[in-house]
């Protein structure tokens, strides 16, 4: 007997993903931009200050937590199923990742002004590529290409989780939960010394718990759209204001708006696709490509920038604009042929 494939998603968890992924390529965009002399108008700085862009990473985590709950259902107490998960995990996460460290690391070796970074030893690259935190030269845990620090949290979670799925998934849940947060607990109550041990117990774990539980909501709990509309609005609002929080009450201040938003996308019932609805859950599936491409788009045009911005009070405008189309244009391009097609040729392998 086979476990059945993964559900598809719901729609508007993969619109959400959209989303998020956009606002993280805005905030950095944006950011460079700033950096870079481009808002003479001080428009993207108060768009900066006005929203925390970076809030994209809170709202994934929980849609993982979410997710992996609900695309999971069949290998709960199911015989192999830690194995299927795994397996479909490393399929979804390593293939792109691996290759866009490996070409980050290329084109810094060629030119340290195109991209910005540190290349540490040997240990350092291997921790990089199997998810592990390591401190960089200048001691941030963070992997070689920088946007991995997510993929080690997102690692962590699915090594956690994985042995319970060998429980019914309801006992599997609450116990995941319990671990995790005990984890984080101790971090925050004791400390730990070690690298790893500190990296792994940051608060943001309990985003992962939250999108967990959601996803065990009865069936029944089915809100309308007015109702779905205020947790969006609820949600927005509370992010704009953890906008000046301290950044050590992130797992709260953006992590409740987060789940806020993951709740609004699936607790009701489905809505019947229209053309809109279908494009933003392509732009969905595309947005861990695009997570993982708007570094070197956006590297790509701050070249161009510095070559073609004198005199031009728009050029910042244009330049922001142009970054975040080619970058989710990439990324379609990028789910459509690589993602796509290596998950198909590894399926067929495995």
């Amino acid at each position: 007997m086979r476990a059945k494939p993964e559900k598809n998603f719901l729609p508007w968890v993969q619109a959400l993903r959209a989303f998020a992924a956009l606002a993280v390529a805005f905030h950095h965009i944006a950011n460079d931009c700033i950096t870079n002399g481009g808002d003479p108008a001080g428009w993207f700085t108060a768009a900066t200050k006005f929203f925390p862009w970076d809030a994209g990473v809170d709202i994934f985590f929980v849609i993982s937590g979410f997710v992996i709950v609900h695309a999971s259902a069949k290998l709960f107490a199911f015989k192999g199923g830690t194995k299927i998960f795994l397996r479909r995990r490393l399929q979804r996460i390593t293939p792109l990742y691996w290759l866009m460290t490996t070409l980050f690391l290329m084109v810094l070796l060629a030119g340290r002004s195109t991209i910005n970074g540190d290349i540490g030893g040997p240990a350092y690259i291997l921790a990089s590529y199997l998810f592990i935190p390591w401190p960089r030269p200048d001691g941030a845990l963070q992997p070689a290409f920088g946007l991995g620090w997510t993929l080690n949290y997102e690692m962590f979670f699915y090594a956690v989780f994985t042995p319970f799925l060998l429980l019914p998934r309801k006992p599997a849940v609450i116990a995941a939960t319990i671990l995790l947060a005990a984890f984080a607990g101790c971090g925050a109550a004791f400390g730990f010394t070690n690298p790893q041990l500190s990296f792994w117990s940051n608060p943001i774990i309990l985003e992962f718990c939250a999108g967990m539980i959601l996803a065990l909501a009865p069936p029944a709990i089915s809100l309308n759209i007015p109702a779905r509309l205020v947790l969006v609005i609820l949600a927005l609002t509370g992010l704009h204001f953890a906008a000046i929080a301290p950044p050590q009450w992130r797992a709260a201040t953006y992590g409740i708006p987060a789940l806020l938003l993951v709740a609004a996308a699936t607790l009701g019932a489905p809505a019947k696709l229209s053309g809109i609805d279908r494009a933003l859950v392509r732009l969905g599936d595309a947005s861990y490509a695009l997570y993982l491409i708007h570094p070197f788009i956006m590297r790509a045009f701050t070249v161009l920038w510095h070559k073609f911005h004198e005199g031009n009070e728009l050029a910042g405008t244009i330049y922001v604009i142009a970054g975040l189309t080619v970058a989710q244009a990439c990324a379609v391009a990028v789910n459509a042929t690589f993602e796509r097609k290596i998950a198909a040729v590894l399926r067929a392998r495995v």
